[in-house]
């Protein structure tokens, strides 16, 4: 039970979270226990299928990663060890629980509840979820949640230095500043840190990044590295250190139990995308007008909300009671909204680029973002308007692609979640204008 005297979130059970973010892993690891009988960390890995993971094929997991599913099986209770067996991770036999069939069914049948009851246990264990969602609209109260994680421009591309060079020079300093700046000009409230503190973190972060042994051997010299890239792990580090530790950034009381802070830098980057799979969060690093990361809730903790709009998930709950809902807006309170959208952003991206196909995911990222919707979201109300568009209100055609533009076909673009349409990963998207028909002139 949540104390309401300190109004802390609870200790978690667990800090050992698994850092992998495709969640298909665990219904198809719960497959392998029941066709298997029983499953060690060996025989899943060479069990478990390929699969696309954004845009990349991912061929066979690591050790690691298998590992880390088989102790989040068994921390959720799905799996345990064989009776009579060794009890260790590696090397124990395990074999599917009474509540491992129960989970595995929903997951054949019923995804979108199997989905939520992954809410409710990642939060029994973890606490993470609703704690973070909880940050996000006490970062940005008056932006709904809305928190901008600065990141380097793309247009700053310094020159490579040795490695023993790791002064901090003017130019880092100003392009720490600049970023901040950008982040305030698209959303005011989205980054809330004082310039102070910010350069004084960011530099800190620097210094210690550059305290760091590089991975192969310097040889006379012979080792460089890219100031941007460190820049930009400086960054995010000083923004998760300021923006979700313990104790709030502003604020001198904590919210969170325990002596470690919920959150590190690593594990941040694994549970963003766990977070927007299970529709609690949307988040993107390459936001066509922001230079860094963008996050927002599409979820909130309230007493009660319209079911037009949200859906409830009512085994997670704040310190003060307030129930998790999730936004999960009905196509008709939705329909007419998603049309506009649709098309402002549409015109506005293309209008930038000169041409009428244009990027899927930038215009999806955009309009999550005024819509406050998840991507699946997006994905299900995108198939609901192919299948209606042209209407008499809204005369425009409409056609999206599978292929992909230059500029997504490789580096950290791969790791772009794709828009799924019938289950296919669709990338482009173009929107025309159809011309207006001349009414016909009655006869007498």
């Amino acid at each position: 039970m949540l104390s309401k005297e300190n109004r802390l979130w609870p200790t978690p059970r667990s800090h050992e979270v698994a850092l992998f973010t495709d969640l298909t892993l665990y219904a198809e690891a719960l497959e392998l226990a029941v066709t298997q009988g029983t499953i060690t960390v060996s025989s899943l890995q060479r069990g478990l299928g390929q699969r696309l993971q954004k845009m990349r094929l991912v061929l066979r997991q690591s050790p690691r990663t298998v590992e880390r599913l088989m102790r989040e099986l068994r921390a959720f209770g799905w799996i345990e060890p064989q009776s009579g067996t060794k009890t260790g991770i590696t090397s124990a036999l395990h074999v599917i629980t009474l509540e491992g069939h129960d989970i595995l069914n929903l997951a054949r049948n019923q995804p979108r509840i199997f989905h939520r009851r992954l809410i409710i246990k990642m939060q029994e264990i973890y606490v993470i979820p609703g704690w973070f969602i909880a940050r996000l609209w006490q970062i940005n109260p008056k932006g709904q949640g809305e928190v901008i994680l600065p990141a380097p421009t793309a247009e700053w591309k310094p020159t490579p230095r040795s490695w023993d060079d790791h002064s901090w020079d003017t130019t880092l300093q100003a392009q720490t500043m600049h970023v901040a700046k950008m982040a305030r000009e698209v959303s005011v409230n989205a980054f809330p840190i004082r310039d102070q503190d910010w350069l004084t973190t960011v530099q800190a972060s620097w210094y210690r990044l550059s305290t760091l042994k590089p991975r192969q051997p310097i040889e006379k010299g012979a080792i460089s590295y890219s100031p941007r890239e460190r820049l930009a792990l400086a960054m995010r580090e000083a923004s998760v250190g300021l923006l979700f530790n313990k104790v709030p950034y502003g604020v001198d009381v904590p919210d969170f139990s325990g002596n470690r802070p919920p959150i590190y830098l690593r594990t941040f980057m694994g549970w963003c995308p766990r977070l927007e799979s299970l529709e609690l969060i949307f988040y993107s690093d390459w936001h066509p007008w922001i230079s860094g990361r963008l996050l927002f809730p599409v979820s909130v903790f309230r007493l009660s909300a319209p079911e037009s709009r949200f859906e409830m998930v009512q085994e997670v709950h704040d310190p003060n009671g307030n129930l998790l809902w999730l936004h999960q807006p009905q196509w008709e309170t939705v329909r007419t909204s998603f049309f506009r959208t649709l098309i402002q952003v549409h015109q506005r991206i293309a209008t930038k680029t000169g041409t009428i196909y244009i990027s899927l995911l930038d215009v999806r990222d955009e309009i999550c973002r005024q819509l406050r919707i998840s991507s699946f979201c997006f994905d299900r109300f995108l198939e609901l308007t192919l299948a209606e568009l042209p209407t008499e209100d809204f005369p425009w055609s409409i056609a999206v692609e599978t292929d992909t533009l230059e500029e997504h076909r490789g580096g950290s673009s791969q790791l772009r979640h794709p828009a799924y349409l019938n289950r296919v990963p669709h990338t482009l998207i173009g929107l025309a204008r159809l011309p207006q028909k001349s009414q016909e002139r009655k006869t007498i």
